[in-house]
């Protein structure tokens, strides 16, 4: 502790021993953190404008984070997490996809591929499910809010009957622009029932004198020669109709077998590092504002102790002024209004539009 003290001492408060200038808020102090900052802001600068831009990076880390906010959404009106599901994920994919490689934005494609297409496409079987869409954004934050504030796609966020989610991404151009779509699946897959096997029921026995008798002995029969085995046709699969949930969601497409309580659940760790990985705007803010905090003390501190000394006074409240300026510049250039389909989607098994 006494360490401690003497570290803190030495680099924030003025007193004779650092000859009343802390180190903190000295010059190399100063262009050290003043490197810091620009090298903070040159990443951002390529994550926004090459990172997302030009990569499928954001497709990769997005949906475990988008997921991740939308069960923490139910989890606040204590509602049941939702579990991924491979299938949904590959449909929302798929729309993503379709979505971006024609630049249409909506529910149902231009020629009149409705969400439920999707889902058969891979071979859901589902009793209800719902679709939320959102583009043009770079903060998962920004698409989980803009679905909050609309009453439909936040209808779908808090079903208490949906079990299960599927998100896909995908980079194309919308309206002239650049960007991201993103499409989110909920669903509630139908159960697999198997038909009981029927048994034979024991007949009652009545109670009998009991006889002693020997038994005959009993003829060898005679060895058939084994049966060649008949020859195994393969039947072909058809993956987008042929389908079985069992009771323990797992999913039977084809040759594949996908158990969704085994899927492997983010670490805090990585669900924290895919947040700061795809808010770029909010991670640049916690490392400046960290900064600007630790100045911000230094400074009251020093001027606290009533000694003059512009220099020092003029170094900390520049780089804060930089910060500051940063900041403002950042949030312009992310100024975007994150865009969602007039209503989120949900239907029910026969396909019949809810809301």
């Amino acid at each position: 502790m006494s360490k401690f003290s003497t570290w803190f001492q030495k680099h924030f408060i003025p007193h004779e021993g650092n000859n009343h200038n802390p180190h903190f808020l000295r010059h190399n102090s100063v262009m050290i953190f003043l490197l810091i900052i620009i090298v903070v802001q040159l990443g951002f600068l390529a994550q926004v404008f090459l990172v997302f831009d030009k990569t499928k990076f954001l497709a990769s880390v997005l949906p475990g984070v988008l997921t991740t906010l939308t069960n923490k959404e139910r989890e606040e009106i204590n509602l049941p997490a939702l579990t991924s599901n491979e299938l949904l994920n590959r449909a929302a994919q798929m729309k993503a996809e379709d979505m971006a490689s024609r630049g249409y934005f909506a529910h149902t494609s231009p020629d009149g591929l409705t969400p439920w297409y999707w889902l058969g496409q891979v071979g859901y079987n589902y009793k209800s499910a719902g679709e939320n869409l959102a583009v043009n954004f770079f903060e998962s934050k920004d698409v989980s809010d803009a679905w909050m504030d609309s009453p439909t796609h936040k209808a779908n966020i808090v079903k208490p009957n949906y079990t299960e989610i599927g998100i896909g991404v995908a980079n194309g151009v919308y309206e002239g622009r650049h960007t991201v779509f993103v499409a989110q699946f909920f669903g509630t897959p139908f159960a697999y029932t198997s038909k009981p096997v029927e048994t034979t029921p024991t007949p009652k026995t009545t109670t009998a004198p009991i006889v002693k008798t020997t038994p005959a002995p009993k003829p060898t029969p005679t060895p058939k020669p084994a049966p060649k085995p008949a020859p195994v046709i393969p039947t072909p699969v058809n993956t987008s109709t042929q389908i079985a949930v069992a009771p323990v969601e797992t999913v039977v497409l084809g040759e594949e077998i996908i158990n969704a309580n085994t899927i492997e659940k983010n670490s805090f760790l990585k669900t924290t590092i895919n947040k700061l990985l795809t808010s770029p705007l909010n991670s640049v803010k916690y490392i400046y504002s960290g900064i600007a905090l630790l100045f911000i003390f230094a400074l009251f501190m020093f001027v606290r102790s009533e000694i003059k000394h512009p220099i020092v006074i003029a170094r900390s409240v520049a780089l804060l002024s930089v910060i500051v300026l940063l900041l403002l510049l950042n949030i312009k250039i992310l100024h975007i209004d994150t865009i969602v389909p007039s209503d989120g989607l949900s239907a029910s098994v026969i396909n019949t539009i809810a809301n």
